[in-house]
């Protein structure tokens, strides 16, 4: 027997879709569909129970006034206390502006027509008493629990390659697209998260000064590590000190074959040379996400090759 079919209005998968809504109402017995719009949710029929979260657009009110019509409970679930303007109070314009005007400019008329009003915690189920709240708590998942591995690919160019950051955007992009077990993790500023901002399975890090970077990088490790180097008159002066950060985490490195790194990383051996064909770039990424054998080996041979060296020095 097909289960009653509950919707989510949300503008997404959010923290409040996941850790709330999904299990609340799978829990309840439901088949839960996420709708991220008005016309979305009107070209629904069938639905038993549509839950508002959060947030909601002037828009999709005659949308919902419709699906009651035909006989759906609406409910409206709040995570925060997005009803009381005091309680903004510190927050960034920018948030508060987002609570002012999806939910609590809308908040008398999401009472008048929702049937139920949910609450996330004991403290706003009291504060809100007057509205019959039902308080309905975090409940985990398969979804929030699972432990996914994944490949870690990392780009650490500071501020002075915007030109190679731009010109890994549509190789990260392909990559994510052709697989789902890839993370990358690149650094920049706003524009930089802006840009990438987009892309599943992307962290962009605040920039750090050195002595944080070289503690971070002690400890952090990485499967795969790019160093990309456009032409430029800037870039000509560039040494090959990426080859250390990147064995410090024990990364198989793909380098750009161009000076510095053409002449002294060993191709193949404690790194990967790449003409700058973005195409060429794709496909390595994704054989060495595939090969964890030869991701090892040219991990352990770059940081041998400089433990020779230190240890030949000392001599």
């Amino acid at each position: 027997m097909r289960r009653p079919l509950a919707l989510i209005l949300s503008g997404g998968e959010t923290a409040t879709t996941d850790y709330f809504l999904l299990p609340q109402l799978e829990s309840l017995g439901y088949e839960v569909i996420l709708a991220g719009s008005g016309a979305h949710l009107a070209a629904l029929e069938g639905c038993r129970l549509a839950v508002i979260s959060r947030y909601v657009s002037g828009s999709w009110f005659p949308a919902l006034e419709r699906l009651r019509r035909q006989g759906a409970k609406l409910v409206y679930f709040m995570d925060d206390d997005l009803f009381d303007l005091t309680a903004l109070q510190g927050l960034p314009w920018r948030y508060r502006w987002k609570i002012f005007s999806r939910a609590w400019m809308h908040r008398s008329r999401l009472l008048r027509l929702c049937d139920e009003f949910w609450v996330s915690t004991p403290y706003l189920a009291e504060k809100y008493a007057g509205f019959n709240p039902i308080l309905r708590g975090p409940l985990p998942s398969d979804l929030t629990l699972a432990q996914k591995p994944c490949v870690r690919v990392c780009y650490h160019g500071t501020a002075s390659h915007p030109c190679e950051i731009e010109w890994l955007l549509p190789i990260i992009r392909e990559v994510q697209a052709r697989t789902d077990d890839v993370h990358f993790e690149l650094f920049g500023g706003r524009e930089v998260a802006k840009r990438f901002g987009g892309l599943p399975r992307v962290s962009v890090l605040h920039p750090m000064g050195w002595q944080n970077y070289l503690a971070y990088t002690a400890s952090h490790r990485c499967d795969i590590a790019l160093a990309p180097l456009l032409p430029g008159a800037f870039n000509a002066a560039r040494g090959p000190t990426k080859f250390y950060d990147y064995t410090r985490m024990e990364a198989a490195g793909l380098y750009s074959d161009v000076t510095p790194y053409r002449g002294f990383v060993r191709e193949g051996v404690d790194g990967l040379l790449l003409d700058n064909d973005p195409e060429r770039w794709i496909e390595a990424i994704l054989a060495l996400t595939l090969d964890a054998e030869k991701r090892a080996a040219l991990a352990v041979a770059a940081r041998q090759r400089l433990l020779n060296v230190i240890h030949t020095d000392s001599k």
